[in-house]
């Protein structure tokens, strides 16, 4: 009996760890993911455009559905 509840700890331990495994390799998925969008030099001069019209005021910022509705009927 003893050796069946040492067999079955173990059983327990290999899929926890496999569980682990499995949430380890999805976040290094995201990882990778980020990095390649970091990388894409075309992708990253975009947001800085993007983030200097916003500053100056060449775009607006919508809070709400309602205010894209008033933007899309004052264009």
């Amino acid at each position: 009996m003893t050796s069946l509840r040492v067999l079955l700890d173990i059983v327990r331990d290999i899929e926890e760890f496999i569980e682990r495994l499995e949430k380890r390799k999805e976040e290094l998925e995201e990882l990778k993911d980020e990095l390649l969008i970091y990388s894409d030099e075309e992708f990253m001069e975009s947001i800085r455009r993007g983030l200097k019209d916003f500053e100056e005021g060449k775009c607006r910022r919508c809070e709400s559905f309602e205010e894209v509705d008033e933007l899309f009927e004052r264009l």
